[in-house]
């Protein structure tokens, strides 16, 4: 039974060259890392101010003006009649 596995590159036979191209690897994916994380910092730090100057905003907006219920049991909405006889519904 043959075992399949891919070969994309052919590695390198000498030991120094192999050790090179292990080093530039290890350098790539620590590139990545650092690369994510500055990412990670740029976006919070963007996220903070966002959060920041939106606080800032909604305590210096006017106050919600004066409503016209004065009852806190009313609910205020728009809403539409639909009647119920069979004349409407035919339409």
């Amino acid at each position: 039974m043959a075992i399949f596995h891919w070969q994309w590159i052919q590695r390198p036979q000498h030991p120094a060259l192999r050790l090179l191209l292990g080093v530039l690897a290890i350098v790539f994916v620590a590139g990545i890392v650092v690369l994510g994380f500055f990412a990670l910092l740029a976006f919070a730090f963007i996220g903070t101010v966002v959060a920041i100057v939106r606080a800032l905003t909604r305590t210096h907006a006017p106050a919600n003006t004066t409503s016209r219920v004065s009852d806190p049991r009313v609910i205020e909405g728009e809403f539409v009649v639909v009647r119920n006889d069979p004349a409407a519904l035919k339409h």
